[in-house]
């Protein structure tokens, strides 16, 4: 068992000390942990709620049945549950929780919504796929929607469900900007036949990355359709080798975005499965600041060339990610000697 589990059992600590030895558990704890951690998030849901990821994921599947049938009832959540139990049941693969997740699912709640897509992604749709198409296509044509209930067209691979989301007919029942979280997850979800649709969504218009819940969408798809921060810089030098091209700002600001989201959840246990690993850490660097990481190959210095103004402060958010991409590079670097030296460790014992 972790020391940070033992002070998570004993001791009263100040919130951010345990959302810290959460995390840490999350990263590197194990069965022990998920044991010793279980009474305390069945006695006190409420208070307790966080202990759900780390319990999710180093226990066995019998511990997260316990939640499921201490914290389902008529087909929902009870009332106080925390919703991360949503993802919890799918990432346990507990397929009699496809109904509870379904349902959650197709409400407009900020909370139980999001964390039913993420848990029911991860199981078989064998038998909803009707189900699915039917509730999806009401998104269709609609300014609003629940966010995240466009990602099950993908999860069920209706590429034609999933075009129309995409077709930009000049009309104004376009998905607003808020709601296109679930739509660039279908999008990922499709896999490498999704790559594509993505790459013309970067450039066709202006991508809605101010938006968190978007990003955050976009890195998964990314991910899972193989499209990296790399691509996306390689394809905006190469636009940029066109002198008369009049570039917009936000195709900076949108490698700018993806490069950042990268960096800070580079490290992170993936909230999905399947999903592949983050963009190495170095390549991340090669998009921003050039293979050769020369001034002249900066995306901040192209910026400044090619937009005025609007370059300064684009260069200073570009400039600003060097730090925190180095710092992975170094991390990257001393994880690797310190799990080459635990094997040269345990091969001489």
């Amino acid at each position: 068992m972790l020391h940070a589990t033992r002070r998570l059992l004993t001791d009263t600590l100040h919130p951010l000390e345990r959302a810290a030895a959460i995390e840490l558990i999350s990263l590197r704890g194990g069965p022990g942990d998920a044991e010793a951690l279980l009474p305390r998030l069945l006695a006190d849901p409420v208070g307790d709620g966080g202990l759900v990821e780390p319990i999710a994921r180093h226990g066995d599947k019998a511990m997260v049945e316990r939640l499921f049938d201490r914290f389902v009832a008529d087909g929902r959540l009870v009332e106080g549950a925390p919703h991360d139990l949503l993802w919890a049941f799918g990432w346990a693969g507990l397929e009699q929780a496809r109904p509870v997740l379904f349902a959650h699912a197709c409400e407009a709640n900020w909370d139980a919504a999001p964390a039913a897509v993420d848990g029911l992604v991860q199981l078989p749709p064998d038998g909803m796929e009707d189900q699915v198409r039917a509730a999806v296509q009401t998104c269709v044509g609609q300014w609003l929607f629940a966010e995240y209930l466009p990602a099950l067209a993908g999860w069920i691979g209706d590429v034609e469900l999933v075009d129309r989301f995409l077709v930009d007919d000049g009309g104004t029942d376009l998905p607003s900007t808020d709601c296109m979280a679930g739509v660039v997850l279908a999008v990922g979800l499709l896999g490498p036949v999704g790559r594509q649709r993505l790459h013309d969504l970067f450039w066709t218009d202006q991508y809605p990355s101010i938006w968190d819940e978007s990003v955050c969408a976009t890195g998964r798809a990314m991910r899972l359709t193989g499209l990296s921060v790399l691509d996306l810089a390689t394809g905006l030098r190469a636009r940029l080798q066109d002198p008369d091209q009049k570039p917009p700002h936000w195709w900076f600001v949108m490698v700018c975005d993806m490069a950042r989201h990268q960096a800070a959840s580079h490290g992170f246990p993936p909230v999905w499965r399947f999903l592949p690993p983050h963009e190495p850490a170095l390549d991340l660097h090669h998009a921003l600041f050039g293979r050769n990481d020369a001034w002249e190959e900066e995306l901040g210095r192209l910026a400044m060339e090619r937009l005025g103004v609007d370059g300064e402060w684009l260069s200073g958010d570009i400039h600003a990610l060097r730090r925190p991409i180095e710092d992975l590079v170094r991390r990257g670097a001393l994880q690797a000697e310190l799990d080459a030296c635990s094997r040269f460790t345990t091969a001489g014992a």
